[in-house]
Formats: C-alpha cells, structure tokens, sequence
C-alpha cells in the first residue's frame, strides 16, 4: 500500500468516526474541498506543510497521519485514542504525565506482542 493510500485510509477513518462530510471536515482542517477530495482519493500529493497542518488539526502527528494504521485492528484503537484525546487534556498536569507513562508502556507492550508474531 502507498503512503497516499494509507493517508487516505486515515483521513477516512477520521472523517467517518466524526461523522462530517467531505464539506465540513475540509472546514475543520482549513483545507480546501476539492484537496480533501483529492487526499481521500488517494490522488492528492500534500506538502509537508500541508500534512503537519492536518496533523495538527486533528491532534495527531503527521507519522501517524501519513502512515495510515488501516488495519481494523489498529485503526479501532486508533480511534479510540482520538476519542481519549479530548478527556486527557483535561486532566492534571501531574495526571497527564502519569497517562503518557502508561501509554508508552502500553505501546511498548503491544509493539512487543506484534514482534512477537511477526507482523
């Protein structure tokens, strides 16, 4: 898969589990409808600038952005970490350290049960 498949495959994601159309979640990136068309479509070739500015629209890097996670698997937790997002930011400064303790060693565990079957 191509890395504008794998965009594409993430914006969707993001734009179905938003429930926006194409019109509203271009409104929301500050892009226009026509490039979010284009991104979706896996036909679109942003700029850097372009991909940090989505990025940072939808409060993920753009890695993550570019790299797609469309696997079921993956984008389901994907997902759910936007959704977590929102209530983390909320929390205290000391609680938002210990989160992002716990969520490096969350990821460091599944990195490790991936290696461990291969994928």
């Amino acid at each position: 898969m191509s890395l504008q498949e794998d965009m594409a495959g993430a914006i969707r994601a993001i734009m179905e589990r938003k429930n926006l159309s194409l019109t509203a979640f271009s409104e929301e990136l500050g892009i226009s409808r026509t490039a979010l068309c284009d991104y979706v479509k896996a036909r679109g070739n942003p700029s850097a600038a372009t991909i940090e500015h989505m990025a940072q629209k939808l409060g993920i890097s753009p890695a993550a952005l570019i790299t797609g996670l469309t696997s079921t698997g993956r984008r389901d937790i994907f997902l759910l970490l936007l959704d977590t997002l929102q209530g983390v930011s909320e929390l205290s400064e000391e609680d938002r350290i210990r989160f992002a303790e716990l969520f490096l060693e969350m990821m460091q565990l599944w990195e490790k049960e991936l290696a461990a079957e291969g994928g």
